[in-house]
């Protein structure tokens, strides 16, 4: 009961400095920049999006290398040959491309070079080595950098937190082969490099100091005949360790506060980008609202108000402080692990908890990184428990386990081999 009251305390405190506040912040015009916001702070960076063609993930093990979709940098495997066709790649390849490939929209964790995994220790551009805990790159690519320039490319390893890249045009001049110490750049998610200018970017503040960034990317967009396409769009993404729930068909979405009958996300695209319409000029979507609970789960509500388009790239939007989510969830459970993981296919995948017996509704989710739930489950309430889950008819890669307990979420990232 005393931390229910200070938590009222609390709000009721914040709420006199932290009242509905309109913001605007701009992408400039054809959306040139990138805007990193923190919703405690205002807009963190604003920032050249136009400098940059792929990005090395910081964390000592990950291997996520992303592209700059969004802005037209375009990625292909060369199929014609292992790393061993070096040589052999020339102009007319760019005439036999193979599929398109983009970052998944949903996770950080899967770049455009990550997408060809096949499960076990290929990590899509290389192989990770047992015996020596190097990571091998065994596929060449061709890019497009953000400038319409055509390369060869291939990354040729991670060791150490570094990563060692070599590219050259198409017909083999101006070979570079260069070493990205990521690990200089711990304190963000990614570093950023330039094909074209042969050079390492600082360009995004560090991971803790941002909750939300507005930026061009590319996504599956369906079309009128009920396919889907790869296209570039303008929207929201979410940093990790921040989760996002949408609220619809609200009637006064600025006002709205019960962010508790909503189901929070850590799919970094729940924001996207339809939270506007183009019906000749963009019109937002009047009955949505998105509550986001930051890196200090504080809930914030965010309501959109305007947007203009590519002419000026302004956004208008409406954020305020509604609730806080640390103590409730505290108070609703003690114990929450998952073993092992990573899980090797077949095996179980286990979930060790200890629920309040004050709980109503528990359950546990696994989604892919598409975003497809693939298993769902209510959990016992009321002490110290096991929950297992079967991982045999589960294809190797990423997953999200998500923790749901009357409304407040908790997610976590699994590995299955």
């Amino acid at each position: 009961m005393t931390r229910t009251i200070t938590t009222l305390i609390l709000m009721i405190f914040l709420g006199k400095i932290l009242i509905a506040q309109s913001n605007q912040l701009s992408l400039n015009s054809g959306y040139t920049n990138q805007s990193f916001y923190s919703m405690q702070n205002g807009e963190v960076l604003n920032t050249s999006n136009q400098d940059w063609d792929i990005a090395f993930s910081t964390g000592s093990f990950s291997s996520t290398i992303r592209t700059n979709d969004g802005k037209g940098v375009e990625l292909y495997t060369y199929q014609l040959g292992d790393t061993s066709a070096w040589n052999n790649i020339n102009s007319s390849d760019i005439n036999n491309l193979s599929e398109l490939m983009f970052n998944t929209d949903t996770s950080w964790q899967y770049g455009a070079f990550d997408i060809n995994q096949t499960g076990g220790f290929d990590y899509g551009w290389g192989i990770y080595n047992l015996q020596t805990h190097h990571l091998i790159g065994d596929s060449l690519f061709l890019i497009k950098t953000i400038n319409g320039n055509w390369k060869k490319l291939w990354i040729k390893n991670k060791i150490s937190g570094e990563y060692q890249i070599k590219y050259a045009d198409i017909d083999g001049n101006n070979e570079i082969d260069i070493i990205i110490p990521a690990l200089n750049y711990s304190d963000k998610n990614f570093v950023y490099y330039s094909l074209d200018n042969d050079l390492v970017l600082d360009r995004e503040p560090n991971k803790e100091d941002w909750d939300i960034t507005f930026t061009k990317y590319m996504t599956l967009y369906p079309t009128s005949q009920g396919a889907f396409m790869p296209y570039s769009v303008t929207g929201v993404f979410h940093n990790d360790d921040v989760t996002v729930a949408q609220a619809d068909n609200i009637s006064s979405p600025l006002t709205y506060n019960n962010y508790s009958l909503h189901t929070f996300s850590n799919m970094i695209n729940t924001i996207g980008f339809d939270w506007k319409l183009f019906q000749g000029s963009y019109v937002i979507v009047d009955d949505r609202c998105y509550f986001i609970r930051d890196q200090l789960d504080n809930i914030w509500r965010l309501t959109f108000v305007n947007f203009e388009g590519t002419s000026t790239g302004n956004i208008e939007f409406n954020t305020e402080l509604v609730g806080s989510t640390n103590l409730e969830y505290s108070e609703k459970i003690t114990t929450l692990k998952t073993y092992p993981n990573p899980v090797n296919t077949g095996d179980k995948l286990t979930l060790v908890y200890e629920l309040k017996s004050s709980c109503s509704k528990s359950m546990v989710k696994l989604y892919d990184v598409a975003g497809n739930e693939v298993y769902n489950s209510r959990l016992e309430n009321n002490g110290l428990r096991l929950h297992t889950i079967d991982t045999e008819n589960l294809n190797s890669g990423v997953y999200i386990i998500s923790i749901n307990i009357d409304g407040v979420q908790s997610s976590d990232r699994v590995v299955i081999n």
